[in-house]
């Protein structure tokens, strides 16, 4: 926002010689120096310009738009600590920790049931406990025994190669659990406990990805309110300076100390 002034700066024949400030012959008395006499007719240090007249009102203070918004944009809360509500910036940053806390509350969820499933497969199912592979667990998921597994690719290669056995070999080699890696399931309900395990792990480490949308709704909706605020601020501190939608009529000192009147307003 721009503020479009008509200056109006008043000489000393406008307002006349009471509003000048004349300056003052220095009074010499009997024995003063020369240096004494000279420190009365140097003029003040600084610039007239530069102060304001009493009885002014309080310049603005602004907040950047930018700034608030990439502050919360960052950290959630921010922008709005930066743009003075104190109580805005501590409900989104409050947000901000119950998020990352459903995050990793999930995430403790699914590492601990996801050991249970494991540990569970190679107490009841004889499963090699020493795989990682996620996609091990996932066909012990779906066959009740790795016999039922290796028939099952066996069929898969026979039927991409029905007249070529190397073929076949080839496309099994790979793909086959054997030896240590056998399992098998004594009965229906310890597979079921397995599954639902299995299960609940993964549901639980799904849900971190919610977080991370909620993460980014947060900033999201911080950082415009944080603009919101600091637009709000600045709106704010012109209506108390007296420039905001409305004519003023100031005073004030122009260069070499002259008093003058500066019509304005703020739009």
């Amino acid at each position: 926002m721009r503020l479009f002034a008509l200056a109006i700066l008043a000489s000393a024949g406008l307002f006349g010689n009471s509003l000048i400030a004349q300056e003052a012959e220095p009074v010499v008395k009997k024995g003063d120096s020369i240096d004494s006499v000279a420190a009365q007719k140097a003029p003040e240090v600084g610039s007239a310009g530069d102060r304001e007249l009493p009885g002014s009102p309080p310049r603005p203070q602004r907040k950047s738009l930018r700034k608030a918004f990439f502050l919360s944009l960052v950290l959630p809360g921010a922008g709005e600590y930066y743009s003075g509500s104190k109580t805005q910036a501590r409900a989104f940053l409050g947000a901000e920790a119950a998020i990352w806390s459903f995050a990793g509350y999930s995430k403790f969820q699914g590492e601990m049931w996801r050991r249970d499933y494991r540990n569970y497969a190679a107490l009841r199912a004889g499963a090699n406990s020493l795989i990682g592979d996620d996609l091990y667990y996932q066909s012990i998921y779906e066959y009740p025994t790795s016999a039922v597994y290796n028939e099952e690719i066996w069929a898969e290669a026979r039927l991409m190669y029905p007249d070529d056995p190397q073929a076949q070999a080839a496309y099994v080699s790979d793909k086959l659990y054997t030896g240590q890696d056998y399992w098998a399931w004594q009965t229906a309900a310890e597979w079921y406990q397995y599954r639902g395990l299995r299960v609940k792990s993964q549901e639980a480490l799904h849900r971190i990805s919610y977080s991370y949308a909620a993460a980014l709704l947060n900033r999201l909706l911080s950082s415009v309110n944080a603009a919101r605020l600091a637009r709000q601020h600045n709106r704010t501190s012109l209506r108390r300076a007296g420039l905001l939608d409305h004519w003023q009529l100031r005073l004030a000192c122009g260069e070499g100390g002259q008093p003058g009147i500066i019509l304005g307003k703020e739009f």
